[in-house]
């Protein structure tokens, strides 16, 4: 996942639009959701950081796999130049 503003933009849109489903098809919960919308919204910044963290970390992992490579490579790759 791409740690960008433009990625944060679709999240935020993302969950705009399923605060304004949620509002016309829960009559009953429209208090609930224009109470909660600000603390959601306000919630996007730390949320999203979490799923990037996620994903990066499942990067790393793909990496560590390449076929090809011995585990001598890689782990010279790992450990630095000043310390190999």
């Amino acid at each position: 996942m791409k740690c960008d503003s433009k990625m944060m933009m679709k999240i935020a849109i993302g969950l705009g639009l399923g605060l304004a489903v949620a509002y016309f098809a829960l009559p009953a919960a429209q208090v609930l959701i224009l109470a909660s919308a600000p603390i959601l919204l306000a919630l996007i910044c730390p949320v999203v950081m979490l799923f990037m963290m996620m994903g990066m970390q499942g990067d790393k992992k793909n990496e560590a796999e390449k076929p090809g490579e011995s585990k001598a490579k890689a782990g010279v790759r790992e450990a630095g130049p000043d310390k190999a």
